[in-house]
């Protein structure tokens, strides 16, 4: 069992990199499925097998996770992180990032580059 938990794993660890490897690509359950040559169905079960989440949550979250790191470089425009990874609509990516991390995109870029102010001002 436990065998097979490890290979369910590393297969989903390849079909990261994959969507990684191509974050502004429309993916469909379909195709990530066919990344790993399983059906949707089979996907769907290693995705909740391995991670307790959906193949669309897998995606959001990765995307979601890149458009983070990408936040704290302030020469890339927000709108342009968005386009990078892959999410078409911008109240979609503010509301999902809000969801996902507490704050606003920009919100989040001030923070990551004054990480003390908050701090300061409260306790100075």
């Amino acid at each position: 069992m436990a065998r097979r938990r490890d290979k369910a794993g590393v297969r989903i660890g390849a079909l990261m990199r994959a969507i990684e490897a191509d974050l502004q690509r429309p993916w469909t359950v379909a195709e990530m499925a066919a990344v790993l040559g399983v059906s949707d169905g089979q996907l769907r079960r290693l995705c909740s097998g391995v991670l307790g989440a959906s193949p669309r949550q897998l995606l959001c979250n990765l995307r979601l996770q890149a458009a983070a790191v990408l936040l704290r470089d302030p020469g890339i425009r927000v709108k342009e992180i968005q386009a990078r990874v892959g999410i078409a609509d911008a109240s979609h990516f503010c509301r999902d990032f809000r969801d996902r991390f507490g704050l606003s995109p920009t919100e989040y870029r001030y923070q990551s580059a004054h990480p003390r102010d908050d701090f300061i001002d409260s306790h100075g």
